[in-house]
């Protein structure tokens, strides 16, 4: 593309290079390589010849997904098979890990996790959320100062046992936790690794929950299982804290219904390289349609003016209709209306029905549509009787039932979240922010 044009290498890793962009040095130019490495040991890299492809296609999709989640990205736009610009970044020397099983290093620092043969790995209600510190060679270097030094191969990349304390206990990061050996005997100071801004980690662990969220949630949808990922923060020009580096195959673990690997670990594992190429074309493909937002509808349907609309939040793909007719008065042109959102939204949606005494609007649209309807007693704390109305329902008229607005809302957005991985983010979110239990 004409607004990109290669200068100076600035970096380069196992499996990308970054590059200045001459046209504008506030942005850089990220190019894949073929590489697949494993172990952080030169012997273990190989090549295939999709791999630089289907792994910059996957970040590509996955940054269009997180920027419509509303989750600051350093990504700025696809310019070929092989790669993508992006703002140009200070990096935090972190690795961010969230975890939905117990897999991998976890059941090293954590055996008492790990399930019996044969049965499903332990699953955390609320993602654990882990921080390692980047380590090169056995050393921290930040700013031109070394932090951390002396660092054996098994002890690279140290778990942060406590992120929240002002100063770092650095541990072993595959052995168990109890074992004195885990504990490397060196500490590194929040503020310095996190670039002098120590609020930033109270963000970078919302912005983890997140990410992981709109990723499970889109996943869940092609029927497979986000076990855990990693992702990596830097700061832009203008000090803002955004998700950087790459998101694709290597980021993550990835499983179908039937617990089979599809990721980079598949690779680790001892695949064939063929079978591994394979996978990653997978999971290209799946990752094609994730900005796509399927459109659904949120319907508030009264019987009359002076029945108050529940309040609902904007939700990207999510339309809100406002609908205000009677479904004793009329219930032909209440149909009527029913049969254009079906023809309007193939994606679906939900209907929350909000009338007063003698519910008929309720009923004869749960009887007439395959949505969800959830109907409200308006008039319930004045008139407790007129909820029999909506409650005892005959054969094949499915309808809810919940008195309080929000309740109903919620309801609905749970529903509505099966289809969007954004909203699905929203409410898990908020849910997991309920639990102080992780297991």
């Amino acid at each position: 593309m004409a607004g990109y044009k290669k200068g100076k290498l600035v970096a380069e890793g196992k499996t990308k290079k970054i590059w200045e962009n001459k046209n504008d040095r506030k942005t850089v130019i990220v190019e894949y390589k073929d590489d697949i490495t494993a172990f952080n040991d030169p012997k273990f890299t190989k090549k295939f010849k999709s791999k630089g492809k289907s792994s910059n296609h996957t970040t590509c999709r996955v940054f269009e997904l997180l920027a419509k989640a509303g989750i600051p990205t350093a990504y700025l736009e696809q310019i070929s098979d092989m790669e993508f610009a992006a703002e140009k970044c200070e990096m935090i020397l972190l690795e961010a890990v969230s975890r939905r099983y117990a897999f991998g290093s976890y059941l090293k620092r954590n055996p008492q996790f790990a399930a019996p043969v044969g049965k499903p790995p332990v699953y955390f209600r609320k993602l654990v959320n882990e921080l390692f510190i980047k380590s090169t060679k056995g050393k921290l270097v930040i700013g031109g100062e070394t932090l951390v030094k002396g660092l054996t191969m098994e002890q690279d990349d140290p778990l942060i046992l406590d992120p929240f304390q002002k100063k770092w206990k650095l541990m072993f990061p595959k052995i168990p936790i109890w074992d004195p050996k885990s504990d490397l005997k060196r500490t590194v100071e929040r503020k310095k690794v996190l670039l002098g801004d120590s609020k930033r980690l109270e963000i970078i662990d919302e912005i983890m929950r997140k990410t992981f969220l709109v990723l499970e949630g889109a996943f869940s949808q092609k029927k497979f299982r986000l076990i855990d990922m990693k992702i990596e923060f830097g700061i832009t020009e203008k000090g803002k804290l955004v998700v950087a580096d790459v998101i694709d195959n290597d980021s993550w673990r990835l499983r179908d219904t039937e617990w089979k690997e599809f990721s980079k670990q598949a690779f680790r594992d001892g695949e064939a390289l063929g079978e591994v190429e394979f996978k990653y074309g997978v999971v290209s493909d799946l990752v094609s349609d994730f900005p796509n937002i399927p459109s659904q509808a949120l319907v508030l349907w009264t019987g009359s003016e002076k029945d108050e609309m529940p309040e609902v939040p904007e939700i990207p793909g999510i339309l809100m209709i406002k609908k205000v007719i009677s479904g004793h008065k009329k219930t032909s042109f209440c149909l009527d209306e029913l049969k254009k959102l079906e023809r309007e939204f193939p994606g679906g949606g939900v209907i929350i029905a909000k009338v007063g005494m003698s519910n008929g609007l309720g009923p004869i649209l749960a009887t007439h549509t395959h949505w969800p309807v959830i109907s409200i007693p308006a008039s319930a704390k004045s008139f407790p009787d007129d909820v029999w109305s909506a409650l005892r329902m005959p054969s094949d008229v499915p309808m809810a039932l919940i008195e309080k607005d929000s309740n109903a809302v919620d309801f609905a957005l749970n529903i509505l979240a099966k289809k969007n991985p954004i909203l699905y983010m929203n409410r898990r979110y908020k849910i997991e922010q309920l639990d102080t239990d992780t297991n």
